[in-house]
């Protein structure tokens, strides 16, 4: 595996989750120092599948751990992914390499070059639910393969995810056509913007959409761009400033001038006349006019390229919560801590669970699909409300601005724009 370091910082620390004593005896989790070793790869994934297995025993289910340890797996993924591909600069024949397969699976994996088509993941997919069934059969299961099933879903979601941010790029911000005279530029760190916060993946089904694969270098490079061009507005903006106080210096020298003692006037002098004065301070004070209104001019134009900043990094925000959906479905099997692992496009997991846990609640049901499976799920009007506000889902469903109450003719519409939300999260 070659090591990228000047894109990613070799020094970068990714912390695991501390464990219960039943989980370390299975395998110790260490802090990983730059892009992970294999064996710390499989080792996380074998801590997963146990915990996984060990929620359904009574009292055992702890998931605030399951949600920190798919966290762990998502940032060493992730850390893998751009080790191998991001110093490529997301070229159009970029090609991902599936493992190689034991001769028991029965799916066939090519490369795939650049986004992959529906029927290509769906392979992948498949592979990964085949290959588990062999888990408890030591001589046919290689946790490795496993591991490389897994980072090879990830590396083509990715794919997907960055063609569909493409796709979204704002229009190109018109050049001015007075460049600066001494334009300074400024660079920002690209390897830096990660979202190691985020939920990891898993090892089961993930559905993405049609991408291509230019995306985020293309993000990145157009916010590189933007501060840019930000910063020399800015250092124009700050020429004409001190070009303008210059000015305005000059023309209170010369406003001065007329308050010297009246003998100075009877004396010859080669000092311009009162109406040569008068004509400099007005010359003066056009020049000032003219720098003021250039400098409200760049400071208007510095505003577009920070709007513009804003936007992409929106963009990147959407397309890594759309990432963290899609793994936390295909750790978490559709299971019932699977909703709550999703995150919103702040980053935050949300807190009102308690419904998760009370099948037998007189509140109102949702339903949610996964595949052919439907779970059902009895939650009250304040919890709709709590998750409508808490994935920025819009629409005509509260009976107040704080949007805390829903509204009664609009309670079924409102329930079922969650379980929509839901089910395209998990399914």
């Amino acid at each position: 595996m070659v090591d990228h370091s000047g894109w990613y910082p070799p020094g970068q620390v990714c912390y695991p989750p501390e464990l219960p004593t039943y989980l370390k005896s299975v395998h110790d989790l260490q802090p990983i120092v730059g892009v992970p070793s294999d064996d710390e790869v499989v080792g996380i994934h074998t801590v997963i599948q146990v915990a996984a297995r060990a929620s359904s025993i009574p009292g055992m289910h702890d998931p605030v751990l399951f949600m920190k340890l798919t966290d762990h797996l998502f940032s060493a993924q992730m850390l893998v992914y751009r080790n191998k591909y991001t110093s490529l600069m997301f070229p159009t024949d970029v090609t991902y390499t599936p493992p190689t397969l034991p001769a028991h699976v029965p799916v066939n994996l090519e490369p795939i070059s650049c986004a992959p088509s529906d029927e290509e993941v769906t392979k992948v997919q498949d592979a990964i639910r085949t290959y588990h069934k062999y888990w408890e059969i030591p001589s046919m299961f290689e946790p490795l393969v496993s591991a490389e099933l897994s980072q090879h879903l990830f590396d083509i979601q990715m794919a997907r995810y960055m063609s569909r941010a493409a796709q979204r790029q704002p229009n190109p911000v018109p050049q001015e056509t007075t460049q600066p005279r001494n334009p300074t530029g400024a660079t920002t760190d690209t390897g830096n913007t990660n979202a190691s916060n985020n939920v990891g993946t898993g090892d089961d089904v993930i559905e993405s959409h049609q991408l291509q694969n230019t995306a985020i270098h293309d993000i990145l490079e157009r916010s590189n761009q933007l501060v840019e061009r930000a910063n020399q507005l800015s250092e124009r903006s700050n020429q004409l400033i001190e070009r303008s106080n210059q000015i305005a210096e000059r023309t209170n020298q010369l406003i001065d001038r007329p308050d010297q003692p009246a003998e100075q006037s009877n004396q010859p002098t080669d000092q311009p006349s009162t109406n040569s004065l008068a004509e400099r301070f007005n010359e003066l004070l056009g020049r000032l006019n003219l720098y003021l209104e250039r400098s409200n001019q760049l400071a208007e134009g510095f505003k577009t390229p920070a709007d513009q900043i804003g936007d992409t990094l929106k963009t990147i925000n959407k397309v890594l919560v759309g990432i963290q959906h899609a793994v936390v479905r295909s750790c978490n099997s559709g299971s019932v801590c699977s909703t709550m692992s999703l995150i919103n496009e702040k980053g935050d997991y949300p807190t009102e669970t308690g419904w998760l846990w009370l099948p037998n609640s007189e509140a109102g049901k949702i339903s949610t699909y996964l595949g052919s499976r439907v779970s059902q799920y009895y939650i009250s009007d304040t919890e709709v409300a709590y998750y409508l506000r808490f994935y920025g889902l819009e629409g005509d469903f509260f009976e107040d601005p704080e949007k805390t109450r829903l509204s009664r003719n609009n309670n079924i519409a409102a329930r079922n724009k969650l379980a929509q939300y839901l089910t395209s999260a998990l399914a």
